[in-house]
């Protein structure tokens, strides 16, 4: 008996341990999880930021595919149990993904890690590579000192400084379909999350202006994350990407983390150099791949 995807706009509790379950052994096979931060976010209670697909075999879940709606792409996120590999059920998963992408809407999946098997898959189903985003680390042992610009201060973040790093935000990241796109829903979204302090939230202001930030995140005692740096793009050049950059350094290292993590787009060249010349060097690399 062959069992078939199913396509869910919610998923009830049964649902969500079975995706988790799926996700946690792919991610113990493969080293790498499939799923970023917006997806497994998609999967809360109550969630509807997504729509799921799922195929449950006779012994539990042997795939599943998370499709959500990013600019002018649907963006497929696939995990498929090690042990269902090689027999299909992947690609019928991404068949139906494909399927269900709205008139208009480019279908684009993502492989977390570039692993060798993704790279087979995707040109098996006629996929090619758009998108590169790369990974890269430093450790905290050394932070350069910090020189602001003039007039510029850096501080906490504060409730009425919403608007103003929204706004940044959108303006830094037009390019960008994921984080360009934040609004007020998901950064509630994100300030409601276990990791979320203001105070690593770092707030450029000029002159009473919010001029850039930089959203550090404590994923442990040890390593953190550049989660966002956003400048405003009318003061590109004047070092303050550079000083935000040093300052939040200078709080993870304040904080006794080790070690520092960032997620970067591949055609970024100016913003590469900064980290590289800041000691970061690339670790991992994920790849968007799109049909050809």
């Amino acid at each position: 008996m062959r069992f078939e995807p199913e396509v869910l706009d919610e998923l009830d509790a049964t649902q969500r341990a079975q995706i988790l379950a799926l996700v946690a052994e792919v991610t113990a096979v493969d080293g790498t999880d499939p799923l970023n931060e917006a997806a497994r976010m998609s999967l809360e209670s109550g969630a509807r930021s997504a729509r799921h697909i799922l195929l449950v075999g006779p012994t539990g879940p042997e795939a599943y595919a998370n499709l959500q709606h990013t600019g002018a792409a649907e963006t497929i996120q696939l995990a498929v149990a090690p042990e269902a590999r090689f027999t299909g059920l992947g690609t019928a998963v991404l068949a139906t993904a494909l399927a269900i992408v709205p008139d208009g809407a480019t279908g684009a999946v993502w492989s977390f890690g570039d692993l060798p098997a993704a790279r087979g898959f995707a040109r098996t189903n006629g996929l090619r590579p758009v998108r590169e985003l790369l990974v890269m680390e430093s450790l905290l042992d050394t932070v350069p000192s910090l020189r602001l610009p003039a007039g510029v201060t850096i501080r906490g973040f504060r409730a009425d400084d919403e608007a103003a790093v929204l706004d940044v935000n959108a303006r830094a990241f037009a390019h960008h379909p994921e984080q360009g796109a934040m609004d007020t829903a998901d950064f509630a979204a994100r300030r409601a999350e276990p990791w979320f302090r203001a105070e690593d939230l770092l707030v450029a202001e000029r002159d009473g202006q919010v001029v850039g930030f930089h959203w550090t995140k404590r994923h442990d005692s040890a390593l953190w994350e550049v989660y966002v740096i956003g400048v405003d793009p009318d003061l590109h050049g004047g070092g303050i990407g550079k000083a935000l950059l040093r300052a939040g350094m200078r709080h993870m290292a304040d904080e006794r983390g080790q070690r520092v993590q960032l997620y970067v787009e591949g055609d970024q060249e100016t913003a590469i150099g900064l980290y590289r010349a800041h000691g970061f060097r690339t670790t991992h690399k994920d790849v968007l791949y799109a049909p050809a």
